[in-house]
């Protein structure tokens, strides 16, 4: 199998005949381009093979100081500026790769933003060596991973613009091509003929194949098989194959670091919840020794705030669940209005603490329902105390199921609280999200409406929202009546 090289020169040999000096014009135009082609395609696939390593970087240099939070170890100080200076080491190398201007100020701005994102986690890790963080706020810190995931998103973008790049590279030698297609027809119709089948089938249809290729490919799977084509595309294949190798290698290594995570947050959340029994237990014991009136409220701010955190360590632990695929609902036939009932009593507790008036709004002959009770349960009662945390004193919650045109059976909670808006209306139902409005009004780790979103897909409906800011907000879905789905006993599992 010949180079491409040799191919043409071939090819151009054979019409000399005709015109030595116009074919050498041609040979020499494809040669030019094809070298400049095959330069292009190697300084971007070197980038692009590059990137993984650098996000691998990112996400060491932000365990290492949540490792250091958590064990105030100093040897993961010295493995983080290791890691940030083997970083900058390699931006900077990369960096004078780079020849395009867009690409040289998307990556001044990841710099920029590395720059940031240290120095704010130096701050911390300052405040952390002379003992000022609590418990809490480290664990808070440990968990939040939306800056470095920024971070990690910027640099990803960059190779984007490199596949950019290598398709304009693409297009740009295509027209090369055409161009010497146009110097060849003044050889001749026959030899321009020639000329463009042969070049067709030695350069365009195996870079095409390769583009199939690319497109066909996914994180995770084996990089296709190789079909024969000249020395430089099978050069190219073999190095876009051990880049796609490198890809599913940093791909398996963060799903890894993802499951960690869950199996991290499962065990505190656990643990947690053991904790609060504890302190629930003693609780009750001292409601029953001490029964004056003066007492009351203090027990009834206990009884709330115990309910608030237990009610987050079962988000955590669910949501752990969840993402490791332990989690599943059994539909039956459930009463909505017993369950909603019980929900807000169980609850209201949390609504007399801010003097909010409740109602429930239950239509009349509601049908019952094809459903998981437990698990809609939990999801009204994180809808519930989400509408609690966030309403000020005095307003006003509903809870409340009517029958839709369509036949299924819709279930609401609506407030009068801060409300969502509309840019964040998506990024709520993602985990360990939080408005900044949010965080000033109430604490909370973010995972109550992405649990719930969760376990509603597993029952065939939606979590949606109508909101608006500062006048509140109402959360529903709807689900099926019994009598119409399917077997009852029907078991959903649901994946990480």
């Amino acid at each position: 199998m010949g180079t491409l090289r040799s191919r043409l020169t071939l090819l151009l040999a054979t019409v000399l005949c005709v015109s030595t000096g116009l074919s050498l014009v041609a040979y020499l135009t494809g040669s030019r381009e094809q070298n400049r082609l095959e330069t292009a395609f190697e300084e971007e696939l070197s980038f692009l093979a590059a990137l993984p390593a650098q996000r691998a970087r990112l996400r060491d240099i932000d365990l290492d100081a949540d490792s250091y939070l958590l064990t105030r170890e100093g040897d993961w100080l010295l493995r983080r500026e290791r890691a940030i200076a083997g970083y900058r080491q390699r931006h900077a190398e990369l960096g004078a790769r780079l020849r395009r201007d867009n690409q040289v100020r998307e990556w001044a701005l990841v710099d920029r933003a590395f720059d940031e994102y240290i120095s704010e986690q130096d701050a911390f890790l300052a405040r952390a060596r002379r003992g000022g963080l609590t418990r809490a706020e480290t664990l808070k810190l440990t968990l939040a991973k939306d800056k470095v995931d920024a971070l990690v998103g910027r640099v990803s973008r960059m190779g984007a613009l490199s596949y950019q790049h290598l398709d304009e590279q693409r297009r740009a030698a295509r027209r090369a091509t055409l161009a010497t297609f146009a110097l060849l027809l003044l050889i001749g119709v026959l030899g321009a003929v020639a000329v463009a089948v042969a070049v067709s089938r030695i350069i365009v249809t195996p870079l095409q194949r390769l583009r199939d290729q690319a497109a066909g490919w996914a994180l995770g799977r084996p990089w296709p098989h190789e079909s024969a084509a000249p020395g430089e595309i099978a050069e190219l294949q073999s190095a876009m194959r051990a880049m796609s190798i490198k890809l599913n290698e940093q791909f398996e290594h963060e799903r890894q670091t993802s499951l960690l995570k869950s199996q991290l947050v499962s065990g505190v959340s656990h643990e947690f919840n053991n904790a609060l029994a504890v302190i629930h237990a003693a609780h009750v014991l001292l409601k029953e020794s001490e029964r004056s009136d003066a007492a009351a409220p203090w027990h009834d701010m206990l009884s709330a705030n115990i309910r608030a955190l237990s009610g987050m360590a079962t988000n955590l632990l669910n949501l752990g669940r969840l993402e490791s695929g332990k989690f599943h609902v059994e539909t039956s036939r459930v009463e909505l209005g017993p369950l909603l009932t019980d929900a807000l009593e169980r609850l209201s507790i949390l609504g007399r603490r801010k003097r909010l008036a409740m109602t429930l709004e239950l239509a009349p002959d509601l049908p019952p329902v094809s459903a998981d009770p437990d698990a809609v349960a939990l999801v009204i009662a994180n809808l519930l105390t989400n509408a609690f945390k966030y309403t000020h004193d005095g307003g006003a919650v509903a809870l409340g199921a009517a029958r839709r045109a369509d036949g299924h059976v819709e279930v609401f909670v609506r407030d009068t609280g801060i409300g969502v808006a509309p840019e964040e209306r998506e990024n709520i139902f993602d985990g360990y999200y939080r408005t900044e409005r949010g965080k000033r009004e109430a604490k909370g780790f973010g995972v109550g409406l992405a649990l719930s979103r969760m376990i509603l897909e597993a029952h065939g409906a939606a979590l949606e929202l109508d909101s608006a800011v500062g006048r509140g907000s109402r959360f529903y879905f709807s689900l099926q009546p019994y009598a119409e789905a399917a077997p009852a006993a029907e078991k959903k599992e649901l994946e990480a």
